[in-house]
């Protein structure tokens, strides 16, 4: 005997929005099932908490390096923006603006001035 088998088109969506539907103990089945998708998890997991603890040291180690004292608000940032009006912007106009810093050559980048107490870039 032969089964035909229809085969639909369906989205990711529609498969994640199946998925949040599911009771607790079929989500757990289908993770039996697809155990790839525990282990991705288990791996991103991991690689967030691992930039969050890169992060974490970066500041601590930029704020030893300023002795103990965080910059002002006022300080100038980059492209005429002060540090406060950088961390106002939303965080989708701060990666608009960050794509289009990473396009400009560092060569193109205009010199400023800074304050004499500024640390140098080691």
């Amino acid at each position: 005997m032969q089964t035909n088998i229809f085969t639909l088109p369906v989205s990711l969506e529609q498969v994640a929005a199946l998925i949040k539907r599911m009771h607790p103990e079929d989500r757990q089945q289908l993770l039996a099932m697809v155990p790839e998708l525990a282990i991705d998890a288990v791996k991103q997991k991991k690689l967030i908490d691992e930039a969050n603890q890169t992060v974490e040291q970066l500041k601590e180690d930029l704020l030893a390096e300023l002795g103990g004292e965080p910059l002002s608000s006022d300080e100038p940032f980059l492209d005429g923006f002060t540090l406060g009006q950088y961390l106002e912007l939303s965080e989708t106009e701060r990666a608009k603006l960050w794509d289009e810093w990473s396009e400009v050559a560092l060569e193109d980048i205009e010199e400023v001035e800074v304050h004499p107490n500024a640390l140098p870039a080691r």
